[in-house]
């Protein structure tokens, strides 16, 4: 976890929040302490080839009575394009809403930003006296585009001016010294947010905005005097921005329509600007991992900003974040695939001792009748394997029930295996073995709500693996635990498999699925079988 030295003696203290939906860096300021300490996000770095966010990969069948075929329930909706643009429902010149010279080269996302900044004005403007019983001030500053191009300086935030350098750094902020917000809108290698909007969708700008703009209200409310942990302060912010994201989305917006690619962009990049993998939320400057983050941003579209305020005083439950071997912090909490790259003689495969694993969360969660699985990799023609009673629950895992066998296609699983991290197979397997335990309990459900129950089980098994303070899960038969950034990487699968849009009913949306894992995580099997009827 890179930390930027202190400044020099005598250089001014800034006190600012830097950008935490999305963003490289956090700035943490203490009353008393001398100087900046900043702690970078290391965003993961963005594939040169960007996953569609909106192709489902629904099952092709679910073997269920009464179940519509899914390609039947999805076919209106399966050209929907990667990125769906919001709708606009006023034109508004950036120049009059966000202060930028004459130099500024023109962005795709610039009219969203101008609509978004007045839209995220308008919506405080009616609630911050609703929730917090007060006027509301607007933000007395404005907002400041920054780009190497820009002759006009940006105020400082403790210092006569904000270079351009230090705004890459932080990559947008607050600043409760003048009141004014600052984003960066570079475009070159050591920018963020223009990639990532180029990438997700515009939309991203305004998640950026509405986040900071949580920290204006959080120095509105003195929350900023009370020297909370960094994370209390950006859960709530990141709550803010998904109550302002929900509004939009709900069409309560005069100015801005936000869409189910919209949101799905915002799910995305908050996987980019996580905290490093294996670092302690409380830490200063910390910000939560993607699970973390996603959670609190769902709080906030789901319940709204009147929840968000409550958080302050009793902040989410966050999960662990921390190594607590050394062998997973050399390995970035990734197991060997194949045991092809370690040389210990004790070495197993993870689709050996995952496999294991489950078998044995399952049978002492539902007894000796649940019979074990056994995983076998496909490596051609994944498709056409035919076996008795196969249920297709993504594109990259089947199920053959009878023959209680788990099949998954290896080369596919195998580059998202690579490219992000070990848990991308253990959602495979989690959703299977899920599957296989709704079957043994008879469970009536089918489709979406079968799919999304299978996510709930699959963070389930999360949460028993997950080790306490203490390096201790809740078995010991395997001795398998999860590692820091394997929840992320179960919400990043989630994303990819889920659902186009809230008006296909097939595996569940990305965000029905990511809440339904969460309960799991943080429920356990109680949280999931309460989705069971009767």
């Amino acid at each position: 976890m890179p930390i930027r030295p202190r400044p020099p003696a005598g250089r001014p203290l800034y006190r600012a929040v830097a950008v935490m939906v999305l963003g490289a860096a956090a700035l943490v300021a203490c009353g008393t302490d001398p100087g900046v300490i900043t702690l970078s996000a290391s965003p993961t770095p963005i594939p040169s080839t960007i996953p569609p966010i909106t192709t489902s990969t629904a099952p092709a069948s679910t073997d269920q009575p009464g179940d519509e075929s899914p390609a039947d329930e999805a076919s209106a909706d399966a050209a929907l394009p990667t990125i769906v643009e919001p709708e606009l429902r006023v034109s508004m010149s950036l120049s009059d809403v966000v202060n930028i010279d004459d130099n500024k080269p023109p962005r795709d996302h610039d009219e969203l930003v101008a609509v978004a900044f007045s839209d995220i004005q308008r919506w405080w403007g009616e609630i911050y006296p609703t929730i917090y019983g007060e006027p509301y001030e607007p933000l007395a500053g404005g907002v400041y585009a920054g780009y190497p191009e820009r002759a006009t300086p940006i105020p400082g935030c403790g210092e006569p001016t904000t270079d351009y350098a230090d705004l890459q750094l932080f990559v947008a902020f607050y600043c409760e010294f003048g009141d004014f917000m600052a984003y960066d809108d570079g475009d070159g290698r050591d920018s963020l947010l223009t990639p990532l909007a180029d990438a997700y969708g515009p939309a991203v700008m305004g998640i950026v905005l509405a986040h900071e703009y949580g920290h204006a209200i959080q120095s509105r409310i003195g929350a900023l005097d009370r020297f909370l942990a960094t994370i209390v302060t950006e859960q709530q912010a990141d709550c803010f921005a998904g109550a302002w994201t929900g509004q939009a989305y709900r069409g309560e917006s005069p100015l801005i329509r936000l869409g189910d690619a919209d949101v799905r962009a915002g799910l995305l990049a908050m996987l980019e600007v996580r905290d490093p993998v294996g670092t302690d939320q409380f830490v200063a400057g910390g910000h939560g991992s993607a699970f973390d983050r996603v959670g609190a941003f769902q709080e906030g579209f789901i319940e709204g900003p009147a929840r968000c305020a409550e958080l302050l005083d009793n902040p989410l439950p966050l999960m662990p974040n921390q190594f607590q071997r050394q062998d997973d912090y050399f390995r970035g909490g990734n197991a060997s695939y194949d045991c092809s790259d370690v040389a210990a003689a004790d070495c197993r495969p993870a689709p050996d001792f995952l496999a294991e694993d489950l078998n044995d969360f399952w049978t002492t969660a539902l007894g000796p009748g649940f019979a074990a699985a056994t995983p076998r990799a496909i490596s051609d023609n994944f498709d056409t394997i035919s076996c008795q009673s196969r249920v297709d629950l993504a594109a990259e895992v089947a199920l053959c029930s009878s023959d209680r066998i788990v099949i998954f296609d290896e080369p596919a699983v195998r580059d998202l295996y690579d490219q992000f991290g070990d848990f991308s197979l253990g959602y495979f397997y989690g959703i299977a073995w899920s599957e296989l335990a709704q079957e043994f309990l008879d469970s009536p459900l089918v489709g979406e709500q079968r799919a999304l129950l299978n996510d709930c089980f699959t963070g389930a098994w999360v949460r028993d693996i997950t080790p306490d303070a203490a390096g201790q899960t809740g078995r010991t038969a395997t001795n398998v635990s999860v590692s820091p950034g394997d929840l992320d990487e179960a919400i990043r699968m989630a994303i990819l498999v889920g659902d186009p849009g809230s008006n296909v009913d097939v595996v569940g949306s990305p965000f029905e699925k990511i809440g339904s894992f969460r309960a799991g995580v943080l429920g356990g099997l109680d949280a999931c079988q309460s989705q069971l009827p009767g």
